[in-house]
């Protein structure tokens, strides 16, 4: 993460260049009507795109840019987080919509060379944790997950909390929220464990990526990952282990997570029924090909054969389609026989 003298050296830099581009007071009539005639035309001659503040759209464009950064210097440099909700609804007129917000910091994040949770302006995580973990939130409260019986939901802050504590003996992240559900009813953290679990409910937002790393860095204990038997599950997994194919930041990749299951090479074994596996579609093969193309998987002799394999059984399954078998096939046998014989691969 960014101290909080990086991020002002980064913030003059960016305010400078910022002054170079919109300083026109100091300019001749001609000069001024010279970038007039340019802005007209669309681009300078470097290729660069001209703003004119004298655009009513370009000033509050400005003026968004300027109040975003002055929100994320306030809080990096008090070491507090504000959820960029609580940004938008802080100033309405300004923003109008959320939208406007996510850009900006996203924007910022590029233009300071910083990794967005380094700006200290989080988004409202959607993740959830439960099992064998304490930890201490910014405000001295100790939270104990184990007293949730559905869970808790993960902390938008995760830079602030501290005192992270916990048994456990793995950290299982699973894809869906109803896969979580249903093993946080079974107990399954304290029948297989004691252990933690965690979803994204589906793809993963920041925090729970963040507050996963933070996890596995703070009680170095294995991390596994619990998917579906698809492209797309095998796309979430590779994101908390390897990253987005789109940015990757520090502080995010968790680099020894293992893929527990459903692994493509799982599925001749578990002889699911006809109507448990789905065909693969172009925009599965697709993606299969995206992920293959990926500079950390295609480095992978493992997570290649994996794509492979899915790619010449044409078919997909589901955590679901578990059940077809037997209804706690995933609690009774899958998870505990994984768990105990390996056969995952990292």
């Amino acid at each position: 993460m960014a101290t909080t003298d990086d991020f002002w050296c980064q913030v003059k830099l960016f305010t400078a260049k910022i002054r170079e581009e919109f300083e026109v007071f100091d300019q001749s009539p001609s000069e001024i009507q010279d970038k007039e005639q340019i802005e007209r035309d669309g681009r300078q001659a470097n290729g660069d795109t001209l703003v004119s503040l004298g655009s009513e759209k370009e000033a509050r464009r400005f003026a968004i840019v300027m109040h975003t950064l002055a929100q994320a210097y306030s809080h990096v440099t008090k070491g507090t987080y504000a959820t960029r909700r609580d940004v938008f609804y802080e100033n309405v007129a300004l923003y109008r919509n959320q939208s406007s917000v996510d850009r900006t910091v996203e924007d910022l994040a590029r233009m300071c060379m910083v990794p967005r949770h380094g700006l200290h302006l989080t988004i409202t995580s959607k993740g959830l944790v439960a099992g064998c973990l304490t930890y201490t939130t910014n405000d001295g409260l100790t939270v104990n997950v184990q007293e949730a019986n559905q869970g808790t939901m993960i902390p938008d802050g995760v830079g602030t909390i501290s005192e992270v504590s916990s048994e456990a003996r793995y950290i299982l992240v699973v894809e869906k929220d109803a896969t979580f559900q249903k093993l946080v009813e079974g107990q399954v953290h304290r029948s297989y464990g004691p252990a933690i679990l965690i979803t994204g409910k589906g793809y993963p937002d920041l925090p729970t990526r963040q507050f996963l790393y933070r996890l596995w860095t703070s009680l170095k204990i294995p991390v596994f990952a619990l998917t579906d038997a698809d492209p797309y599950g095998l796309h979430i997994a590779a994101v908390y282990k390897f990253g987005s194919i789109a940015r990757d930041e520090p502080g995010l990749c968790v680099s020894n997570l293992a893929w527990l299951g459903i692994l493509p090479s799982d599925l001749a074994a578990l002889q699911l029924p006809k109507k448990a596996l789905l065909p693969l579609t172009p925009a599965d093969c697709g993606k299969l090909a995206s992920l293959a193309a990926h500079p950390d998987i295609s480095s992978s002799e493992k997570w290649l054969r994996q794509i492979e394999l899915q790619r010449q059984l044409g078919k997909k399954a589901e955590i679901q389609g578990l059940t077809h078998i037997q209804q706690d096939f995933l609690t009774t046998v899958y998870l505990p026989r994984k768990l105990r014989q390996g056969g995952w691969i990292d």
